[in-house]
């Protein structure tokens, strides 16, 4: 799919919002990505594995009012060709991983574009101090953006079967382990 992509902070995002990033931070287009869906490795279990991200609320009671994912649902623009609408899910965690907020919603209202993109997803303000984590489950219905290198330490799997937090560590050809950054952010103020 190569690196290319569109930037879009959409969503209501006032001008005084902060936003919480646990990939390297650098611009997207500099970012050595790759995109990836669960159901690669996960097969049936996709609907119950997520993508999660450890975040730490910068003040107590800071509000997370929106989640920004970089994704895309494989929308052919030659073609003009649709995938069939599947869900998605969303899920705010503490750090005890007790959930705090669930939304689902179909992949095409939010990543129908020709390339990926980092969509902001609005949420109730949700007040949070300490860890929290956002937990994003693809269920095979696109693919997320995946940052290989300059890992934060911050990124998992979620099992939600077993409430676990897994390592995202992959092999690359040569069998060396390395972990990635989901390229999930947090918003709020």
């Amino acid at each position: 799919m190569g690196i290319v992509m569109a930037q879009n902070n959409s969503g209501s995002s006032a001008p005084n919002m902060m936003v919480l990033k646990q990939d390297s931070g650098t611009n997207l287009s500099e970012m050595n990505l790759t995109y990836y869906s669960v159901s690669t490795d996960w097969g049936l279990d996709a609907f119950s594995i997520g993508e999660a991200v450890k975040f730490t609320a910068p003040e107590p009671g800071w509000e997370l009012m929106q989640v920004r994912i970089l994704g895309w649902n494989r929308f052919n623009e030659t073609t003009r060709t649709v995938p069939p609408a599947n869900n998605f899910l969303i899920e705010i965690r503490d750090e005890s991983l007790n959930l705090l907020y669930r939304m689902a919603d179909t992949q095409n209202a939010y990543f129908t574009y020709p390339v990926p993109i980092l969509r902001g997803i609005d949420i109730p303000a949700l007040p949070l101090t300490g860890d929290f984590y956002v937990i994003f489950y693809d269920r095979g219905s696109m693919v997320v953006g995946m940052e290989l290198d300059k890992e934060t330490g911050n990124s998992y799997f979620y099992d939600s079967l077993s409430s676990e937090l897994i390592p995202s560590t992959f092999k690359d050809e040569n069998n060396v382990s390395a972990q990635v950054n989901w390229v999930i952010r947090a918003v709020g103020e």
